[in-house]
Parts: structure tokens; sequence; C-alpha cells
């Protein structure tokens, strides 16, 4: 029993995390989930035994937060349910490897520097989550996107210094309890390191709620119509003009609001290819009398081929697309494809509706009459980094954009994507104490607060348009926009320093012993 004991804990690790994540929502399991795993570590011998255990949690925490992938292969890539399954899994293990490499790093840690767990295991916690490559990223602190008590320090450091501060609460009760199992004196230190812990991080999100209700209250408002025709993947492409011709139905009747600012549809939502500065009145709307941030495709012509970026564009009152933004960070297999010179015939048959796209390479804001909207598309709004270049100052006065916007498919994902999407997302507006107003094809759309919370959203596959107040917010960079993710550099480096400690302390120790038999 003893040998299976740890096997137990690694399991148990999996599971709450990924009970406390997005879609099951239990949140306070998040603040224990590393426990167990950090339990089982303590008697491990070798580090292949560190690495095996932690990859399991990471392969279970995978098998039960991923569930929806098996939806998606078989909507997107067309793929029969035995080899959606097989997608499923293998991404479960790919993925479940950063936690075989956050266990495996603690143990080594703890074995070179002598140092407790529960000190090293957040260090490299951090590290690891900041450093390592994933398809998906998320991460520990988006368990906590829906209590925004516990989520205001994101503007201090980013949605890293969260999950930094939920591993140093799980780690100082891991210390407590395996004290408790071992007949040891209570580590006091770090018990209390525990409390204070929780303690900062819920007296600072009471303080910064009011603080951004003050400032948001005082703000220009924007006023912002988000439409959503719920036209889904296989109808844009397959029904392109029915689908442009609801977008533009509902714009009509858009366009009749009294006092609107703004219309925002999704990504590709004009499913045709849209040259810089085309004329597109009468197609977007049969009259623009309010600027529009649409998604399309760009097409330019070179000497050789048409280049493509999936594009916001920016249309003025009259028509004319007068600037716009180019998706800078593709996703893998959806919007490039890897070797396609030499795969192209197994791409075209796999993946139908693939290609490869241009990568975009300006961070520039979209103009939105007085204002300045940083736009960003698709699952760019998960990339803290990303975002933070795009939010870079407008000028030399420091000053950044007043919101940002999001245009998001989504619609291949099935039904539970599209929620965790959102509340990842929602981290973006706390970093940065800007609005995020997302559109989607099919759900879910939403107005986000500068403090992460939900104004308002849409119903996922509903036809609908959100109409919004949006504060066009002022002034510099939160400390998280100054120093962006100085902690993750600051625990790679803390990390890398350990590892070489004891190899560093044991050549002393040899030099020294060479010296003395020399003498």
């Amino acid at each position: 029993m003893r040998k299976l004991l740890p096997g137990a804990l690694a399991t148990l690790s999996g599971v709450l995390y990924f009970l406390g994540f997005i879609g099951f929502d239990q949140w306070y399991l998040s603040w224990v989930c590393l426990v167990p795993l950090l339990l089982a570590l303590r008697g491990v011998q070798t580090g292949w035994r560190a690495l095996g255990l932690s990859w399991w949690m990471g392969f279970v925490t995978h098998l039960g937060g991923y569930y929806w992938l098996v939806h998606m292969l078989q909507e997107f890539a067309y793929f029969s349910i035995p080899l959606a399954m097989l997608g499923y899994l293998l991404l479960c293990v790919v993925q479940g490897a950063i936690f075989g490499a956050f266990g495996w790093l603690a143990w080594l840690l703890q074995r070179r520097t002598r140092l407790p767990l529960g000190l090293v295991a957040p260090v490299a916690y951090v590290a690891l989550e900041f450093a390592f490559p994933l398809i998906f990223p998320s991460y520990l602190a988006n368990s906590q996107a829906w209590v925004p008590l516990l989520t205001q320090v994101a503007d201090l450091g980013g949605v890293l210094l969260l999950s930094g501060l939920m591993a140093l609460v799980n780690a100082a009760l891991a210390e407590v309890i395996a004290a408790r199992l071992e007949r040891r004196p209570l580590p006091r230190a770090f018990a209390l390191a525990g409390a204070l812990t929780l303690a900062f991080t819920a007296g600072y999100g009471a303080l910064r709620l009011r603080q951004m209700a003050a400032v948001e209250q005082a703000s220009p408002k924007l006023k912002v119509a988000v439409v959503q025709a719920n036209v889904g993947e296989s109808d844009k492409h397959l029904h392109v003009a029915e689908g442009i011709q609801r977008f533009k139905d509902m714009t009509d009747e858009a366009m009749k609001i009294p006092g609107l600012g703004l219309i925002l549809w999704p990504e590709s939502g004009f499913n045709r290819y849209v040259p810089s500065g085309a004329d597109l009145s009468g197609l977007v709307a049969s009259q623009v009398t309010v600027p529009m941030i649409i998604g399309a495709m760009r097409m330019e012509r070179d000497s050789s081929r048409n280049k493509i970026w999936n594009s916001a564009f920016v249309v003025a009152p009259g028509g004319k697309a007068v600037a716009n933004y180019d998706k800078t960070k593709l996703l893998v297999f959806g919007e490039y494809l890897p070797f396609e010179k030499l795969l192209g015939p197994l791409y075209r048959k796999l993946l139908p509706f693939a290609f490869s796209q241009q990568f975009g390479e300006s961070l520039a804001p979209l103009p939105v009459g007085p204002y300045q909207v940083s736009a960003d598309i698709c699952y760019e709004d998960i990339l803290p980094r990303h975002i933070r270049d795009l939010m870079g100052p407008l000028d030399g006065s420091g000053a950044r954009p007043h919101a940002m916007v999001n245009l998001t498919n989504d619609s291949w994902y099935g039904p539970v994507e599209p929620r965790i999407h959102l509340a990842l997302a929602t981290f973006r507006a706390i970093e940065h104490r800007r609005w995020l107003v997302r559109s989607t094809a099919t759900g879910i759309s939403a107005f986000i607060d500068a403090s992460g919370r939900i104004v308002q959203s849409s119903n996922f596959e509903k036809a609908e348009t959100l109409v919004g107040e949006v504060p066009m917010i002022e002034g510099g960079a939160t400390v998280y926009g100054l120093i962006g993710d100085s902690l993750g550099w600051l625990a790679l480096a803390a990390s890398t320093a350990g590892l070489f400690w004891r190899r560093k302390a044991a050549a002393d120790a040899k030099a020294k012993g060479d010296q003395r038999q020399a003498a």
C-alpha cells in the first residue's frame, strides 16, 4: 500500500486541479491542489521518480480539463472518434509535461540547495509557468477568474504573481501537514507565510476594487454594440453570403441606437478577402454611420502570390477601411502549417479549411473617434506578454490605449471552451486596468470591466446584440505594465542558480581536497 500511496497522491492533485479550474469552478480547491503532490515528492529518492509522479499528475489534470478537445477535433479536423480520442490523449501527455517538469525541478532544487520543499516549490512553479511552452497556455491563477477579490494582484505582477502566491499557500500547507505526519514541531514560519499571503491577496483586492470603481465612474464613456450573429465555422465557409447578411442585418439595426460610438464584429465575421483601404460601403451595413471594427481576411498580392492576414479592420463612417491590426500570434495547424511545402497534400486532407497565413508585424492600436483601442484576435487575449506589448505607450507621455477589444471565432470548440477562454481573458483587463470588449461568432461575447468582472455577456449559440457603456480610461501603465513578467525571469534565474549551487559547492570542496593532497 505504501508503494501505491505516492501515485494516489499525485492522482489526487490532478483531480483537485481540474475540479478547481474553470468549467468545474471549485476555485477554492486550487489553493490546495498541489499539496498531495508535494507530500508525495518528500519520500522520492530519484529524479526519474519525481518526474514520473508529477507528469502523471499533469496527465490527470489535462484529462479532466481538456475533454472538450474531442469535440473540437471532430468539428474542425473531421477526425473520427477514435482518432479524436488519440489526439486528446496525446495533448494530455504533452501538456501534462509542465507538471512533470515542475515536480522534477522542485525535487532537485530541494536536494541541491537543502532548502525546504515549501520554499523551492513556489519558485519552481512560477519558473515553469513562465517558461514552459504549451499549445494552450493557462495558469493556476486562472481558476480564480470568478473571484475578483482574489485576482486584483494581477496589476502588480500579472497572472504569474497570483499563481506564485497560490503555489506558496499550497507549499506552506504541505509543510504544515508533513510536520504533523512526521510528529515534528509545527513550522510556524510557513503557517504564518500562508496566512499572510491570503490576507494580503484579499486585502489588496478589496482596496483595488473600490479604487477602480471610482476611476471608471469618472471616465468618459463610449457606447459600444457587439454583434453576435451566431454564424458557426461550417456556415461561415459553406454559406458565406448568408452569414455576412446576418451580420449586416443586425448591424443595420444597431446603427439606429442613439449615441452609439462603435460596432464590433467577431474574427472573420466579414468572411471575405479585403485589401487595405477597401471601400466596404453597402457590404457591412446599408449605410455606415458609426465606426466599426470588423474581422476579415486582409489580402495583398506580391509578385508571386496572394498574402493573407487574419485582421481587424476599422471601418470609418462612410464605409472605408482606414486602419487594421493583423494577428501576430498565429495558432499552429489552425492558422499556419509547419513544413507546409513538404506536407501540403496531407494537410489538405486532414484540415480542409486550414492554410498558412502571414504573421502580423504592427502592434499599433486602432483609432475610434478621439480614442485609441488596442485590438487582438482569437487566443491572443490569453497571452499576457503579447497583450502587454499591445498596451505599450502611445507617445512619450506614457499614456496607454483607452480600452481593449478582442475578436474571436471560438465556434469550433463546442460549448465548454468559450467559457474557459472568456475566463482566461479577464486577467488582461486587470493587468492593464482597462475594459475589454470581446466579440465572438457564436458566443460568449462580453463586456469585462477594469477589475476583470463580467458586466454583460451573451448566450452561447444565440444571435444577439450586446450594448454597453465602456469607460475610456486614461493614464499610464500599471505596475505589471511597467515590469512585465519580471517575476518569471527572477524565478527562472533563481531555479537555474539553485541547480548549480551544489555542483559548484562540490567542485570547490574537491579543489580544496586536491590542494591539501598536493601540500
